[in-house]
């Protein structure tokens, strides 16, 4: 496992580490060594050029490192932990954007128990589709505001077609 993500206020940094103290970084390979002073400072020479480093805070993935008089803060994770944190951060997106709910069956809007513009909660009945005799409630996947757009009591709807909408 030697590919990690490593990102600042304003720069994200792919960093794979190869054979033969040389690094890649967002694909282009560089020549580093790192010597131990202690056990929060080290000289790190890339191109060249030594860095005198410490390390001023050490918590899970973020850190707080002095290179010769400047703070930067870097938060650190492997590649598959940063996929995964991008995805959990996608998802939360979609919620807070909103979401579509489509029939998932043919059947016909029986009654509708929201309001256009109504707050509803996760969970919560929005309205009854009947299809082949039976009730079917169709629920709110999330909270938030219900927009309904030509949907109305009585009408017939096939599958994957839009219901409402919450934002």
């Amino acid at each position: 496992m030697n590919e990690f993500v490593s990102r600042t206020d304003k720069s994200k940094f792919i960093i794979h580490f190869l054979e033969n103290n040389y690094v890649s970084v967002n694909d282009s390979q560089i020549e580093y060594s790192i010597k131990k002073l202690s056990s929060t400072n080290y000289v790190v020479s890339i191109k060249n050029k030594s860095f005198l480093c410490s390390i001023i805070e050490n918590k899970n993935s973020f850190f707080e490192i002095n290179v010769n008089g400047s703070l930067i803060k870097i938060d650190t994770h492997t590649l598959i932990a940063d996929k995964a944190q991008e995805l959990i951060k996608e998802k939360d997106k979609s919620n807070s954007a909103g979401m579509i709910v489509k029939a998932p069956m043919p059947g016909m809007i029986l009654k509708i128990k929201k309001k256009d513009g109504e707050t509803v909660e996760r969970g919560e009945t929005v309205m009854i589709l009947e299809a082949m005799k039976m009730e079917n409630e169709i629920r709110a996947p999330i909270g938030g505001t219900i927009h309904f757009n030509s949907i109305k009591e009585g009408i017939s709807v096939e599958k994957n077609v839009k219901l409402f909408e919450i934002k």
